[in-house]
């Protein structure tokens, strides 16, 4: 009785019905299923924890078909530009390409975010799965990133997603495109590219994995206002709001996958779907790191803080407080210069003249120790999270 106990729980039938999930499939997770359960009382995370399948949408049923809700978060890259931001001096000859980078990377989000309302409005078979922002690891010299990865028993549909404004005219030898916006002109990979190479990554996942399914592109462009010149006519380009009438159409083509096929496929894209680690954003935008201010600085406005005791900061420009600054300001440290820091050079960044503070931090932030005394080395732990010590940015850079 005990081990079909989950069987009669209502809430749960309930949940699963609308996941699309097995329920059998918590026979063997059973105890430990209801143990957090009851901890929680939140049926959705439980199932989500142990049923990677439904973690990164919420669909419901809908006279056979399925509706999804995205859940699309804010890229790392957007914060750690942010950090960057803030170390800068506004004099820096660089300050205004990463004002600009942020920029683009907030618009980038915001066309994800647009496209992902329009792809919200099809009615999908009832066995689809969508990663946005899908990473994968092809070998060590070679990731690939893609907006937005749609999975189905019929197809996988890649999406490219551009959110540019002006007019845009592709251009050939070499491929790129060009914006001209107020008389002025930009130019920007070519996103037909950046699909193309998609597109081979993941074929060679899928050979290399043994599987065999029909693999779409389409490249969208968010803003209807955008005029497109000389665009590529073997490459399917859309607009937003005309983007889920050809997905519509996908979703007519015959199964390819069986039901456990489909789940099993989907699994293993989700274990592969992984952020690469991206180099230090110093050596990336070729900045001398001794030009970056230190101190502790304040995570929403990036003036130095003052302490005002022993468990909180201020600052004067913007009025913030924190009670951590010294985790968020060391993660500064590692985005923006290298992967490892000494006890030296972290008191010569923060300016700070207690080690027993900073070991403190060391120790919360469970940093990996190497080495004995002066030249201990430290490292950050790559499986804890570090969303805590992100910066907040103002509302005026909040995308």
């Amino acid at each position: 009785m005990k081990a079909n106990k989950f069987h009669t729980n209502a809430r749960v039938r309930l949940k699963c019905i609308k996941f699309h999930i097995n329920i059998k499939e918590f026979h063997t997770n059973s105890i430990k299923f209801h143990t957090n359960l009851a901890k929680t009382q939140n049926v959705q995370k439980t199932i989500a924890q142990y049923h990677p399948i439904c973690y990164d949408f919420i669909n419901t049923s809908r006279e056979g078909g399925v509706l999804i809700q995205i859940n699309r978060k804010i890229p790392e890259s957007y914060y750690n530009l942010i950090r960057l931001k803030h170390r800068l001096p506004i004099s820096h000859k660089k300050y205004n390409d990463i004002v600009d980078e942020i920029n683009i990377t907030k618009a980038g989000y915001h066309g994800e975010t647009r496209t992902d309302y329009f792809i919200q409005e099809v009615e999908f078979p009832q066995d689809v799965h969508i990663i946005p922002d899908f990473h994968i690891k092809l070998h060590n010299n070679r990731y690939i990133q893609i907006d937005t990865l749609i999975i189905t028993k019929s197809y996988i549909l890649i999406v490219e997603v551009k959110n540019i404004k002006g007019t845009i005219i592709f251009k050939d030898y070499p491929r790129q495109i060009v914006r001209v916006l107020n008389e002025k002109t930009r130019s920007f990979k070519c996103p037909v590219v950046q699909l193309e190479r998609n597109l081979d990554g993941i074929e060679k996942w899928l050979t290399n994995n043994n599987w065999n399914l029909p693999i779409y592109t389409a490249l969208v462009f968010a803003s209807e206002t955008t005029i497109v010149e000389n665009a590529p006519t073997d490459q399917k380009i859309f607009f937003a709001k005309d983007f889920p009438l050809y997905i519509q159409k996908l979703n007519n083509l015959n199964p390819a996958l069986s039901q456990k096929q489909f789940q099993q496929l989907t699994k293993e894209l989700i274990q592969t779907n992984n952020n690469f680690i991206e180099m230090p954003l110093c050596r990336k935008y070729n900045i001398d790191t001794n030009e970056l201010k230190s101190g502790v600085l304040c995570k929403s406005c990036g003036d130095k803080l003052f302490r005002i005791n022993q468990r909180k900061w201020t600052c004067q420009s913007c009025g913030q407080e924190d009670t951590n600054p010294i985790a968020n300001n060391l993660e500064d440290f590692f985005v923006l210069m290298k992967n490892e820091i000494t006890m030296v050079e972290c008191l010569r960044l923060l300016e700070l003249e207690s080690r027993f503070t900073l070991n403190y931090t060391f120790q919360k932030m469970q940093l990996i120790k190497t080495g004995k005394g002066k030249s201990t080395i430290y490292r950050k732990n790559p499986s804890k999270h570090t969303s805590s010590t992100k910066p907040s940015s103002s509302s005026t850079e909040t995308p």
